[in-house]
């Protein structure tokens, strides 16, 4: 829910909590939201299933783009190799990242022939359909699917921090005043300059961008 509000003779323009943010944007503007990408975000969903399902099920990724672009997984700072065992908690971490270089990346690599190197660190558990139950998980994006994956997230909606998203919209303001259209919050629709004067306040918002 929007309102308006004078101060000093100037509309201010505020929105409660929770807030719903939608906008459309030219293709262009999409790595402006990497830093948010990479540093982490929440999805809200079924959790107690295994990384397969949440990505492919829950986000729409196809089983093919995770098993041969997707190399590398950490479930809560763990090495995850078989995706459709490991299991998301609620509250978990889940990092999503291509093949790294080096010894390291090939250690890291699910499935990889050195993946046995590091089986004491390997993430292990099963997953157990009883225990599913709505909850939340932070979301951390590099590389090749942060370039890939990252506009289905955002097209799906992912929750951040308020003040973190207008930071980006703010580095990139003119731009984002030439190579935006729609702008809706909380359902109702704002010029960007407008929408950009709103007083969030704290917490988090949920956020839907869409390409036009």
């Amino acid at each position: 829910m929007t309102r308006r509000e004078k101060s000093n003779g100037k509309t201010i323009f505020q929105s409660t909590s929770p807030r719903h943010i939608s906008l459309t944007v030219e293709a262009s503007l999409l790595p402006a939201f990497s830093q948010l990408l990479q540093n982490g975000f929440w999805i809200k969903g079924t959790v107690g299933c295994s990384v397969k399902s949440f990505l492919c099920e829950q986000i729409g990724l196809s089983p093919e783009y995770l098993e041969k672009r997707i190399q590398t997984i950490f479930l809560d700072g763990q090495p995850v190799d078989n995706v459709e065992t490991a299991t998301l908690r609620d509250g978990a971490t889940l990092s999503l990242s291509a093949a790294m270089p080096g010894l390291a990346g090939a250690i890291l690599r699910r499935g990889g022939y050195y993946a046995p190197m590091r089986d004491q660190i390997s993430f292990k558990g099963e997953t157990t359909s009883a225990s599913m139950q709505s909850g939340k998980v932070l979301v951390k994006l590099f590389n090749i699917p942060l370039q890939e994956v990252g506009p289905i997230f955002l097209r799906h909606g992912i929750w951040v921090e308020s003040d973190k998203f207008k930071d980006v919209l703010k580095a990139r303001a003119d731009d984002f005043q030439r190579g935006c259209g729609d702008v809706l919050a909380d359902g109702r629709q704002f010029e960007f300059k407008q929408f950009l004067e709103m007083d969030w306040g704290m917490g988090d918002i949920f956020l839907q961008v869409k390409t036009v």
